[in-house]
């Protein structure tokens, strides 16, 4: 019996080359992909009023403000709670202080949001402007009782600028999966903010 062996294969130039172009064409495509995603979701809107004037991404759903707030939307696309941004102009004294103001805050949270906890406070500076930053949680439970959806742990973040005789407070919630996710897109919201 003879031995035989088998014919190796021998890929030529182009074949290697073919190789080549379909993983730069595959990378190519997916950057470009990336780069659209990127755009579509950085999509903003101007809003104003009271002389106060932001971007809000594009798409979302605005609600009527209550009280002292002048914006209120929400993402329609998020899963869970729907990651929200509000703005808040609230009327101070012309000497309160930032303390005054932020503990004023804390409490109305306290008595408006089930388990609201904070989780931590401080003064920072925001684009420039000194502020406070308050980090707190809640639980935000649908109020019908014939709908069968488990409550949220929502996480929110507060900014508290003084403006005159007024305070500008930045509202940022989102879903407790989300908040990190969603916190970049935020805080363009938040470098958009004129007042």
């Amino acid at each position: 019996m003879n031995a035989s062996s088998l014919p190796s294969k021998t890929y030529s130039t182009s074949y290697r080359l073919a190789d080549w172009a379909v993983i730069a064409v595959t990378v190519v495509a997916l950057l470009a992909g990336w780069l659209i995603k990127n755009s579509v979701e950085s999509r903003s809107v101007p809003f104003e009023a009271s002389g106060i004037s932001a971007q809000i991404p594009q798409g979302w759903l605005m609600a009527s403000a209550e009280g002292n707030g002048i914006l209120h939307v929400t993402d329609p696309l998020s899963s869970g709670f729907g990651t929200t941004y509000s703005i808040d102009n609230i009327p101070t004294a012309s000497d309160a202080t930032i303390g005054q103001t932020v503990s004023l805050l804390i409490l109305e949270r306290g008595q408006a949001l089930t388990a609201f906890r904070v989780l931590d406070q401080k003064q920072v500076t925001v684009f420039g402007r000194a502020a406070y930053e308050i980090d707190y949680v809640y639980v935000e439970s649908n109020p019908n009782l014939t709908h069968n959806q488990i409550p949220n742990i929502v996480r929110g973040l507060d900014y508290i600028f003084l403006n005159g005789d007024h305070a500008i407070v930045a509202t940022y919630w989102a879903d407790e999966n989300a908040f990190e996710s969603d916190l970049g897109r935020f805080q363009r919201f938040l470098s958009s903010l004129k007042f």
